[in-house]
């Protein structure tokens, strides 16, 4: 079973980076967003935090519990959805988030700060879900 003191950790981690793009989402008008830089590389890397976070998460949740041996983040995430710890919209929508991710990390394409600002207001979401289901499911375990 993985760690809980390792899980506990991550889902704060999920939670602090959920919170702080909440606050941005309050505080960045699109066009404040997409006229300052500074602030587009400060909420893209949030979103690395945050989606990074969950993907550690799950690999290790399906490492330990679920034998996985892959390599991949999205691989790991739909272990979980497969399993039951997190349901199909939460697996799907993480999934995305980790190409969304990739992009923002390795800059496999152009970043587009509409889309980082689309996602911003309305993809925050995915985080509390994933963060509850993972945690309800490690409190069902034990």
């Amino acid at each position: 079973m993985a760690d809980e003191r390792v899980v506990s950790v991550k889902l704060e981690q999920i939670e602090q980076y959920h919170g702080e793009l909440t606050a941005k989402q309050r505080s960045l008008s699109r066009t404040d967003l997409l006229d300052n830089t500074t602030e587009q590389r400060a909420v893209e890397r949030m979103f690395e935090n945050a989606i990074q976070a969950c993907s550690d998460l799950a690999q290790r949740i399906a490492t330990h519990d679920f034998e996985f041996d892959g390599s991949t983040s999205k691989e790991a995430i739909r272990v979980l959805g497969r399993k039951g710890v997190i349901d199909e919209g939460t697996m799907s929508t993480l999934v995305a988030a980790v190409g969304f991710r990739n992009v923002l990390a390795h800059e496999y394409g152009r970043v587009d700060p509409v889309e980082v600002y689309e996602t911003l207001q309305t993809g925050l979401e995915i985080y509390d879900a994933f963060s509850r289901q993972v945690a309800q499911w490690f409190r069902d375990q034990n």
